[in-house]
């Protein structure tokens, strides 16, 4: 695949640092499309200074997300595969986007977003706040896993470009990786440097409030649309180890049994998994915690990535005639192993020893028991269910 970027710097009011920032990117012989987004300074009279980059100019300003989306446009025009985008505050280092780049050649159809690190010194506390809540929502929304969703300095793939995303300022750069995973498009992490105290000082144009009301209007918009049953926009096509997509798609993959047997039979180590998830069930089903089997299993299947449908078979192993069983089996195992001989009715007999303490005793001995016994059983389970699928799938992948 040709791999033609170039470097997109929007700037608006940032005449003290966007021509030491264009000349340090200029000096690593990369193209340079400038967005002057309404700047009122001496931007302009600066921009007309610099040689051998594209200005694209608007009379007003229309914010970040407007800006970006008139560099893309510029750069298609101009024939470009990529984008690297760098805000020209100074707070970047021209340095990183060599190494974005290599990464990009090698993953074409990946966004690539540059990590900021959090423990930089003078990395304000709101920003970073700001950025552990946006990773958050951009994860929930999308399934999309990413350090930094604030980063500005990125390397996007044009086709990227026509993603229906529709956030204003800065919303924009958030949307996009929701986007992203709703259609299935990599992205991808690189570590970058970032600098806040500049000399010249820096000149930031986020507004608190306006700027986060705006990102609350937003998340709401796309957790809304993320429970949609229709499927958004995509650029590419969804496996069956696919990881990000709608909260609907995902909640329907998560439960696919027809996924989760592909992948067995295609897979031998995601035989282990199963045989581990039904073994899972199976302790849950000898713990006493009756009324939350089910429940605490999506949490387990969730927490260590299983298929859910396994592990809360295996659980309802609790319900009768086996649970009762199961019981007993806890509470004559518990005792035995509290009292070193087995239990009789007279172990079990109120006149002797109260109500209360027969009921504190066997509640003891259930506890103690139910866990030997899972144990016991979700082992013997894992080697079992390994055994029958090994004699009974191919183990070669296919």
């Amino acid at each position: 695949m040709i791999h033609r970027p170039v470097i997109l710097a929007p700037t608006y009011n940032n005449a003290s640092t966007v021509a030491a920032v264009i000349r340090q990117v200029r000096g690593r012989n990369l193209p340079v499309i400038v967005i002057n987004d309404g700047s009122t300074d001496d931007t302009a009279t600066i921009l007309r200074t610099l040689t051998e980059i594209d200005v694209v100019t608007h009379l007003i300003n229309q914010g970040k997300a407007a800006a970006i989306q008139s560099g893309f446009l510029r750069a298609r025009q101009l024939g470009y595969t990529h984008v690297v985008t760098i805000d020209t505050d100074g707070q970047h280092d021209a340095g990183d986007i060599p190494a974005m780049i290599d990464l990009s050649q090698s993953h074409p159809a990946a966004l690539v977003v540059g990590t900021r690190d959090l423990a930089l010194v003078g990395y304000p506390l709101g920003n970073r706040i700001g950025r552990q809540v946006s990773n958050f929502f951009v994860k929930l929304h999308s399934g999309v896993v990413v350090s930094d969703s604030q980063c500005g300095l990125r390397v996007y793939p044009l086709a990227v470009a026509d993603l229906p995303a529709r956030a204003s300022r800065y919303g924009y750069e958030t949307e996009v990786l929701v986007r992203c995973g709703w259609a299935y498009v990599p992205v991808m992490d690189h570590p970058v440097r970032c600098e806040y105290e500049i000399d010249t000082g820096r000149v930031s144009h986020y507004r608190p409030w306006k700027d986060s009301l705006a990102a609350v209007g937003m998340h709401a918009r796309l957790l809304t649309r993320s429970h949609w049953p229709t499927h958004p926009m995509r650029i590419g096509q969804p496996s069956d180890t696919s990881t990000t997509g709608t909260i609907i798609e995902r909640l329907m993959r998560w439960f696919s049994p027809l996924r989760a047997w592909r992948l067995i039979r295609k897979h031998p180590g995601e035989r282990k998994r199963f045989a581990a998830a039904l073994s899972l069930g199976v302790l849950i089903a000898n713990l006493p915690i009756y009324g939350l089997q089910t429940f605490i299993s999506l949490i387990v299947a969730k927490r260590l990535r299983l298929h859910p449908l396994a592990v809360v078979a295996g659980s309802h192993l609790s319900t009768p005639p086996i649970g009762p069983i199961l019981i007993l089996a806890a509470i004559a195992t518990g005792h035995f192993l509290l009292h070193g001989q087995p239990a009789t009715l007279a172990s079990f007999d109120p006149g002797r020893i109260g109500y209360l303490e027969l009921l504190r005793q066997v509640a003891i001995e259930w506890i103690i028991g139910s866990i030997v016994c899972g144990v016991s059983l979700a082992a013997i389970t894992y080697l079992s269910v390994q055994m029958m699928l090994r004699f009974s799938l191919p183990t070669r992948e296919s």
